[in-house]
């Protein structure tokens, strides 16, 4: 299947670069002091026709689970870590 779409083509650079890079976006941006507008292109891209992106949201939600279990396990730890430091306070009055 082909789909037809417009690009915006930009020139970037940086006052640290030695050489600017142009740079494909597919939404025009506004104009900055290291962006300038180039042109504006139609391309026409070739996908396949039985894409199906089902296998890779699930990829993509498998890596987001196993991120939001990382970061609770680490939060669970430093909550029990703090409680065991509380704990071995001795209370002297």
């Amino acid at each position: 299947m082909k789909i037809q779409t417009t690009i915006y083509v930009y020139y970037q650079k940086y006052d640290w670069d030695n050489e600017g890079t142009y740079q494909v976006y597919s939404f025009k941006a506004s104009d900055d002091d290291t962006r300038t507008f180039v042109c504006e292109q139609q391309i026409e891209v070739e996908v396949p026709d039985n894409y199906d992106p089902t296998t890779q949201r699930i990829a993509a939600l498998e890596a987001q689970k196993e991120k939001a279990m990382s970061d609770f396990n680490k939060t669970l730890r430093d909550i029990n870590t703090r409680i065991s430091k509380l704990q071995a306070l001795e209370y002297t009055a």
